[in-house]
């Protein structure tokens, strides 16, 4: 017969066990362990505490093993110190780890701006350094060339030595965007009405405004070029924050460096346009510019260089405190964590204005922006707690966190009244976002529909079938992530769910290396809704032959698709559909998904954080975000330059940048597909010539070639802890 575990040695054991649990959690948030050290001792603690927890498993050992306790315990102590050690060589070990990616980042953006150099085309008659407007240089020499000469190869506009007026008094006018990530006037206006906003609701009265209608998806890296460029996604390449690695079905990050159209941020500093954007997403890495820039989205961290010029950074923290890039929403997405993710950004929103303020007050730019990321993470993570119709709904915290986001956007109001009080005459200000925002409810596990519909085909190798088999019965990404979630590990969800199933995820979870890509017709990659079809001579083992076969199976996938119901609810999940050539054009429209569905009032949304991240096709959240983007953002105009009261229609986001460019008189390039918004000029505003064709773009073809492995990691770690790729 088993020997009795005296009481006392129960409780010593349990403490010791919940002792190294705690201690291996709290190392997990502190440290950011690689996913493989983070699973493997988070798994031996939680075995470890199991035993301690389940004594008689401990006695039948000892029994077996003819020991008594004793012995037994002092094996485990043994064995608890041992992960101790271990456990804090692997904090070491990813110290080290992420010190070594940013290191080969750093120089793999040295050796994408040598390129640069080496690519561009030298001119006989080299331009005059551009003046900042008090006389002196901006934007820095080496090597004896001007900042111009070190920007992108392209086609440049010829510079004249007179400027372009945007106002009836001859000064010369000015530009100033601040972009609200996620605004939306389904939240603005009735607050502003409600006097919750009262500087927007001025804003509304006497500017000129309307809804902002996104790109296809309405995500934030192709939206946010599409803003930069004037251009549909057909033209920049960029559709989502991943893209298909060619000849292979992994996907990667997509930076800056991947898109093939011109931003404004260039083309005004090829015209001699001052320009200063801070914390624009897809401004990483950061280019040369007619004066400075602080990269937003998908910048990895302040280790790495994410200012133009690289010493900008040092001249920001000795003049403003510590910079934050964004604040972490993973915290928010359990409970416990609500107060430090708010906590965090307030603290970022505040450092993202002194450093604007810090260089407006430096100097004066034609073109100054700024982008606030914390209404769109904020609305991602808190919206159940403001929405009493969101299925995870919680009234018992409505009082803590149901004004969470409207005290947010408060504070923001605020900002934006000293910006209003402050604005000069020559000055037009433009307030704009990417995407809307509503509430979130239910994903669509995409590739799990393929299956079901026999468009995709899984491998019968041992292995495959193994996890096939664990898959169906629930082991998948999503699972584990619930149960982090209720550990208190919000922040592990980048490690664990997000991403393109690297480290331990391919491992041990089904994933695109166990489909059968000979049999495979359809994948999905992406947010929202995007399926391509696995062509033969486009995809590595594409088996659709292009021509007839390709439209009937694209076909058939857009009939099927507005057949796929709801289990719980029995509605219709699929709004509209789709093809590519119906919503892109451009030389990059090869690189686009085949068909884009748009979910249901997108409160379904299609799940684009792994291959197969749960074994369910519609599933509802548990956890996590509550709230998501829509297809309708926002503008507002104000100035002497606008004309007051009017209403937009059919604003789209790729109006911004011509109308930019034409407020600051600088030709509209011939690629762009945006129009100039006339109808909000005052009758007083003298308009600059009619926008003529700067000639055509020639676009640099590196990508991400410029980007090393590590350096690739690292980004994707980045965004799966925003929530992000998707």
């Amino acid at each position: 017969m088993p020997v009795p575990i005296p009481v006392e040695q129960r409780v010593t054991a349990v403490v010791l066990s919940v002792t190294l649990l705690l201690v291996t959690v709290q190392l997990i948030r502190k440290y950011r362990l690689r996913e493989e050290y983070a699973l493997v001792w988070l798994a031996a603690s939680l075995g470890i505490f199991i035993l301690s927890v389940f004594g008689g498993l401990v006695t039948h050992l000892a029994a077996y093993f003819d020991v008594s306790y004793a012995p037994t315990l002092v094996m485990v102590l043994g064995l608890l110190f041992a992960l101790v050690v271990l456990l804090s060589q692997s904090v070491a070990l990813s110290t080290q780890a992420n010190q070594v990616r940013d290191l080969a980042q750093s120089v793999a953006l040295l050796e994408w701006r040598l390129r640069q150099l080496e690519e561009a085309e030298p001119t006989a008659d080299s331009p005059e350094p551009a003046s900042n407007g008090h006389g002196g240089q901006t934007g820095g020499q080496t090597g004896g060339q001007t900042m111009a000469n070190r920007l992108p190869s392209q086609t440049r506009a010829p510079r004249t030595n007179t400027r372009q007026t945007s106002d009836s008094t001859g000064r010369p006018g000015k530009v100033l965007v601040i972009g609200l990530d996620g605004a939306t006037f389904d939240l603005i206006k009735p607050w502003a009405a409600d006097g919750h906003l009262p500087h927007l609701n001025r804003l509304l009265r006497e500017g000129a405004h309307g809804a902002l209608r996104s790109t296809l998806p309405p995500m934030t890296a192709p939206a946010w070029t599409s803003f930069a460029t004037g251009s549909n996604p057909g033209k920049h390449r960029l559709y989502d924050w991943i893209a298909r690695e060619p000849d292979s079905y992994r996907f990667t990050p997509v930076t800056a460096l991947d898109a093939t159209a011109p931003t404004i941020y260039s083309l005004l500093s090829q015209a001699g346009r001052s320009v200063c954007a801070i914390n624009v997403p897809m401004t990483y890495p950061p280019v040369p510019v007619n004066g400075v820039m602080v990269s937003g989205l998908p910048a990895p961290g302040i280790q790495s260089t994410i200012t133009y010029p690289s010493e900008l950074y040092r001249e920001l923290v000795a003049a403003t405190g510590d910079y934050m890039l964004y604040p972490d929403p993973g915290q928010a997405y359990s409970d416990s964590g609500v107060d430090a993710f708010l906590e965090r950004l307030y603290r970022c929103t505040d450092g993202r204005i002194r450093v604007f303020d810090y260089l407006q007050q430096r100097q004066a730019w034609d073109f100054a922006m700024v982008v606030f990321n914390g209404t769109d993470t904020i609305c991602h993570a808190l919206w159940k707690y403001m929405d009493r119709d969101h299925p995870l709904h919680d009234p018992r915290r409505y009082d803590r966190y149901g004004a969470a986001i409207r005290d947010y956007y408060q504070y923001i109001d605020a900002y934006l009244g000293r910006v209003v009080n402050t604005l000069d005459d020559d000055t037009t200000l433009i307030i704009m976002s990417d995407h809307g925002f509503g509430p979130f409810h239910k994903f669509i596990h995409v590739n799990n529909w393929l299956i079901q519909e026999d468009f995709m085909r899984l491998g019968t190798e041992l292995r495959s079938r193994a996890k096939q088999a664990l898959f169906r019965r629930g082991f998948t990404p999503m699972n584990v992530y619930n149960t982090l979630m209720q550990l208190g590990l919000g922040a592990l969800k980048r490690e664990v769910v997000r991403g393109q199933g690297q480290g331990l995820l391919k491992m041990l979870f089904l994933s695109f290396a166990d489909v059968d890509w000979r049999q495979t017709v359809a994948y999905s990659l992406g947010n929202v809704g995007q399926i391509y079809i696995n062509v033969a001579g486009r995809e590595p083992l594409g088996c659709v032959s292009p021509g007839s076969r390709y439209e009937q199976v694209r076909d058939a996938i857009i009939e099927r698709l507005y057949t796929l119901r709801d289990p719980e609810t029995g509605e219709q999940v699929v709004e509209a559909v789709y093809r590519r050539e119906e919503i892109y054009s451009g030389d990059q429209v090869e690189r686009a998904p085949d068909i884009v569905f748009l979910p249901r009032r997108l409160e379904y949304f299609g799940f684009g954080e792994y291959e197969f991240g749960s074994h369910r096709i519609v599933e509802a959240m548990k956890r996590g975000i509550s709230g998501t983007h829509r297809m309708n953002g926002v503008v507002l105009a104000y100035g002497a330059a606008v004309r007051p009261g009017v209403a937009l229609a059919n604003a789209h986001i790729v109006d911004l940048a011509p109308t930019i460019l034409h407020l600051l008189g600088v030709p509209v390039p011939a690629h762009v597909d945006g129009r100039v918004l006339e109808e909000i000029f005052s009758p007083a505003f003298r308009p600059a010539p009619a926008p003529e064709p700067a000639g055509q773009w020639q676009h640099v073809t590196n990508g991400a070639a410029g980007l090393t492995e590590a350096e690739k990691q690292i980004l994707a770690e980045r965004l799966r802890n925003l929530g992000y790729v998707g």
